[in-house]
């Protein structure tokens, strides 16, 4: 029975030490999963600052860029009124690159008077014919693509109305355009080859369009970005503030409900393809 004593409480020694052995070990394991977690805490807290920081100056530089755009529509409106009236004093003796200016500057006061709108949050809605439209386009644009020797050809098989502003519209189509023109720069492509073509279809509830370049392309690594705010390839060119796009993007989904998706190699070129919805 002595025997049988001293084996139980052996028995029960050695349990009890298997439990203390057991209990530093969880309780070790334990430490160590509450560091490994305050580390991802403290990590993903950081990412979280990071992107709010991040964000913050992002919001800053809108800001910023918000208050330099009213100060600039303010010193340009009378510098374009007085020119716009010094042209028309010319009356019926001017030249046709003098009409050609006028006109242009009947559009960029069209301009001006769309951004003075959108800074208080206004938008002139209107069904209006997109082939005029184009028309007013492409005579400003004209200037650009001849210096650039690129043909702009637009493919529409019958006039279409499209409901929304249509200065909206025609700054959509100005980007799209000067972005396909500026894909020839620096290519050695013969002028003959240098075209800008758009296609506008009506496809019922939507009108598609597509807007397509056969220059240098846009890179694999460039396109996820190229919606984004103040990215831009044209490092020092003079249009490149990398918001072009971004407006874009923004104005077709808000103003007209569409969608904007693009496709681009460097070996044929881009095309950006337009839904927009009637």
């Amino acid at each position: 029975m002595r025997t049988l004593g001293l084996a139980s409480a052996l028995f029960l020694g050695l349990a009890c030490i298997a439990s203390l052995e057991h209990a530093r070990r969880s309780k070790a394991e334990l430490a160590k999963e509450r560091d490994l977690l305050e580390k991802r805490v403290a990590e993903r807290t950081q990412e979280l600052e990071e992107t709010q920081l991040a964000r913050l100056l992002e919001l800053q530089r809108f800001a910023e860029f918000g208050r330099l755009s009213a100060h600039l529509l303010h010193d340009v409106t009378n510098p374009l009124t007085a020119a716009s009236l010094n042209l028309q004093q010319l009356g019926r003796h001017e030249s046709p690159a003098i009409a050609q200016a006028r006109k242009s500057l009947r559009q960029l006061e069209r301009y001006v008077q769309a951004a003075r709108k959108q800074l208080r949050s206004q938008s002139y809605e209107v069904e209006f014919n997109v082939q005029l439209e184009m028309k007013q386009l492409l005579a400003v644009l004209k200037p650009l693509a001849s210096k650039a020797g690129v043909s702009l050809v637009v493919e529409q098989k019958s006039p279409i109305k499209l409901y929304g502003d249509p200065v909206r519209f025609n700054q959509i189509m100005a980007n799209l355009v000067a972005n396909a023109i500026d894909a020839y720069s620096g290519t050695g492509i013969p002028p003959q080859k240098r075209r800008v073509v758009i296609t506008i279809i009506d496809a019922g509830r939507y009108l598609h369009i597509t807007v397509c370049d056969y220059g240098k392309g846009i890179t694999a690594q460039q396109l996820p970005q190229i919606f984004e705010p103040f990215y831009t390839t044209k490092h020092g060119a003079i249009r490149g503030l990398g918001i072009g796009l971004s407006i874009v993007k923004q104005y077709v989904r808000d103003d007209f409900k569409g969608t904007i998706c693009v496709n681009s190699s460097q070996a044929y070129g881009t095309t950006f393809t337009l839904l927009l919805r009637r």
